[in-house]
């Protein structure tokens, strides 16, 4: 009978990677690689999602695999030092999005927005609840004493202005939040976060060692071990700009109009000079090269990913039985979190995004950004945005912003941003 067992846990559990692995992402990769943006806001209120959703035990060899093909792609596989090119990458991601400058006397050029920091982060601002009177059917609102039916609300637009600058003595000695992002070596947040994320397998891994006495405990635990060994190693970044004797603007600041992709549906406009903003459109946060680092985080990811087939073999061929039920009910675990994790939005709870997001909404409409508060590469962002009830209003609201109209669109100003 065990024996059957032993071959029904083990079929069970190749099934369990199979499903498991076309849930799981990329995404868990970048965030290895990049703990400085992606694990850096860590807090209290982040333990419940990071615990049941970030552990990285469970069936990414799909997933690592994926990972090695875009970096193989890239030429960063076998190429010789800085060889090879990291945007696209897990090291470097690409969003996708495209943005072009509005200067005076210029046509405008569509240029890609790499890896920007301030896109992605803007769209985690919450959206308002609409107003009593923007709700309901038409008819429902002709009823109420409406003269006019307003036009069906189909999407809630927004149109989101940000004014960069640096900022000045005043600003750093003001209340004004600051966003800090590192560029070399992980905080201290950043490690909190990892044993935070393999604290179920910390647990799983105790009692194993406790009832079984078995050094099998450490299977568990080898998750834990990778990831702080890359977080300890993480890749430099690339930080940002001092501000030059050429950095101040002489006329008027230019607009970078950012396209958002249809789905999403929102307005961005950036405003700034050029030197402060463009460098989030270009080299900000790049990967500083480093040929021993980036081997060794290859290597942490050829490790991440062979976890779940070594487990399965192990657990079929070596294991008792009692501990064959242990690891597959732990791999069930991670499973249902992957497939959870792929769409919640609580996994970027934690990112750099998720802290200026924060922060503009809690805040003044104002942050300032950078390493270190009183740098002289501290920048200053102020945020204003509208709400609309049609694209259409939102895309006049982006023509007026950018002087191309004077149309007045209806859109509903924000409270908590700035306006």
């Amino acid at each position: 009978m065990s024996q059957d067992e032993n071959t029904a846990l083990a079929a069970l559990g190749a099934l369990l990677g199979y499903v498991g692995a076309e849930a799981a992402t990329t995404a868990p990769f970048e965030h290895l690689l990049w703990p400085q943006r992606h694990l850096s806001n860590f807090s209290l209120r982040a333990v419940p999602a990071v615990a049941l959703l970030m552990p990285m035990g469970g069936p990414f060899h799909k997933a690592a695999l994926e990972t090695f093909d875009t970096l193989h792609r890239h030429g960063l596989l076998f190429a010789s030092p800085r060889r090879g090119h990291m945007l696209g990458t897990a090291f470097f991601t690409e969003i996708g999005w495209t943005y072009n400058v509005h200067e005076p006397g210029k046509m405008p050029e569509v240029k890609e927005t790499r890896n920007c920091l301030w896109a992605p982060a803007v769209t985690l601002l919450p959206v308002p609840e609409m107003d009593d009177g923007d709700r309901g059917s038409p008819e429902k609102r002709a009823e109420q004493g409406h003269k006019k039916p307003k036009a069906p609300v189909r999407a809630r637009i927004s149109v989101s202005h940000l004014t960069f600058s640096r900022a000045t003595p005043d600003d750093m000695a003001s209340d004004i939040p600051f966003v800090r992002e590192d560029t070399r070596r992980p905080g201290l947040r950043v490690i909190a976060a990892i044993f935070v994320a393999e604290s179920t397998a910390i647990v799983v891994a105790a009692v194993v060692a406790g009832v079984w006495r078995t050094p099998w405990a450490l299977l568990w635990l080898a998750p834990l071990a990778l990831r702080l060994l890359s977080a300890v190693f993480a890749v430099h970044r690339e930080p940002l700009s001092a501000p030059g004797p050429d950095t101040s603007p002489s006329g008027p600041c230019p607009d970078f109009q950012v396209h958002c992709p249809r789905s999403n549906g929102d307005f961005m406009v950036f405003t700034g000079p050029p030197a402060v903003v463009l460098q989030f459109m270009r080299h900000y946060a790049h990967p500083v090269r480093s040929r021993p680092r980036e081997t060794l985080q290859l290597l942490v990811v050829v490790a991440l990913g062979a976890v779940f087939p070594l487990g399965l073999v192990v657990s079929a061929l070596v294991m008792p039985l009692p501990l064959q039920y242990v690891w597959f009910g732990y791999q069930m675990f991670l499973v249902v979190g992957l497939h959870i994790a792929r769409y919640s939005r609580r996994v970027a709870a934690v990112s750099t995004h998720a802290a200026i997001a924060d922060a503009l909404a809690r805040g003044p409409g104002a942050i300032l950004f950078g390493h270190r508060r009183n740098a002289p590469e501290t920048i200053r962002v102020d945020l204003t945005v509208t709400y609309h009830n049609r694209h259409a209003d939102g895309r006049l609201a982006v023509e007026r912003l950018l002087g191309r109209s004077r149309g007045k669109p209806e859109g509903v100003p924000a409270k908590h941003h700035g306006s």
